[in-house]
């Protein structure tokens, strides 16, 4: 719960810096007229979040560096540049190790491989989407989520990025082309990310908003909306009409409660068998709080400790047998918790 806490500290931190200061004269390069991301450029390169090279040009439609991309990215997001973070990678030039070790302080990159962080690499659409998820602090909400994707070409998205393309899809920042094709190893090029890191920056809330009612409309079947009251509250709108205001850090902490929750819906005994007695323990220690929340369809009838114990030791007598092997985790948690009256559904009548 601690780090939970420290993370939503971190996403409202998020909503704050999302501005433009307009602090100086718009900056100009000799060669973006033709371009699509003009303005975007223009914009950032006024706040010091781009440069261009020494000939005054910017080249927008050359690939963008993955040291490059770290350096605006962290100038974007205002973060705290820590040369010695980025020490590990041995590929890093100089002028870029504070950038790269902002991310990776702020959880935004752990490189390529260890070690490596592929600097001089392209860094690819996909790439700057886990990044930008990432840096809004919601990786384990898309990772938990792992929504659908409706690009054309979806199934050409890695395994790992597949989730975050989805997730910023359907809270509207990843985009395709004309085709709906996300091109997802395709390199970035520096136009792009100039108009990626542009609405980043200046819509940021936007797309927190957003993100805020896909994880709940995902994650609760009656939550119709979800809309921003301030920084730290939401008004959830549920389908039946009626309303609630809620703190944003109470709501994300439900809702990722939920996910966890849900997630051993997936989990069978074969998962039980690879833990060990200690995990067991904070498994189920974790199910029985969740049977306690304002939502949940049990109620205890005996103490939590207690409940934790007869749990564990009935779901480790059944999944001895390896024949019960492929039965859920958590049908059978439920099942055993009923049977030795520890639990009781809320509308047993």
């Amino acid at each position: 719960m601690k780090k939970f806490l420290v993370l939503c500290s971190s996403l409202i931190l998020f909503l704050s810096t999302f501005s433009f200061s307009h602090k100086a004269e718009a900056a100009t390069f000799s060669d973006i007229n033709g371009s699509f991301a003009k303005e975007y450029i223009e914009a950032l390169g006024k706040e010091g979040v781009i440069t261009g090279f020494p000939d005054g040009t910017y080249r927008p439609n050359i690939t963008i560096k993955r040291s490059d991309f770290a350096k605006m990215l962290a100038l974007a997001l205002e973060l705290p540049l820590n040369e010695a973070s980025a020490k590990s990678f041995t590929d890093v030039p100089n002028w870029a190790k504070p950038y790269v070790g902002a991310l990776v302080d702020a959880g935004i990159t752990s490189g390529k491989k260890p070690g490596y962080f592929g600097a001089a690499l392209p860094i690819t659409r996909q790439e700057m989407i886990i990044m930008f998820v990432r840096a809004m602090g919601l990786e384990d909400y898309a990772q938990l989520l792992y929504l659908q994707s409706e690009f054309k070409d979806e199934a050409k998205i890695s395994p790992t990025a597949y989730p975050y393309v989805s997730f910023a899809e359907h809270i509207g920042f990843a985009e395709g082309n004309p085709n709906n094709e996300f091109m997802p190893s395709q390199p970035g090029t520096r136009a792009a990310a100039a108009k990626w890191i542009y609405f980043f920056k200046i819509k940021g809330d936007q797309f927190f908003e957003n993100a805020l009612y896909v994880i709940g409309a995902n994650t609760v079947d009656n939550i119709e909306d979800v809309q921003f009251v301030n920084d730290d509250a939401v008004k959830v709108v549920y389908t039946d009409g009626t309303s609630e205001t809620i703190d944003v850090v109470t709501f994300l902490d439900d809702m990722y409660m939920r996910l966890q929750y849900d997630q051993f819906n997936y989990w069978t005994g074969f998962d039980w068998a690879d833990l060990s007695e200690g995990e067991k323990t904070e498994i189920i220690q974790f199910i029985v709080e969740c049977w306690q929340a304002d939502w949940s369809d049990y109620k205890l009838l005996a103490a939590p400790e207690v409940v934790v114990e007869k749990v564990k030791q009935r779901l480790n007598n059944y999944f001895i047998n390896h024949n019960n092997n492929q039965d859920i985790l958590l049908e059978k948690a439920i099942w055993v918790a009923i049977d030795e009256r520890l639990i009781q559904a809320k509308n047993h009548q």
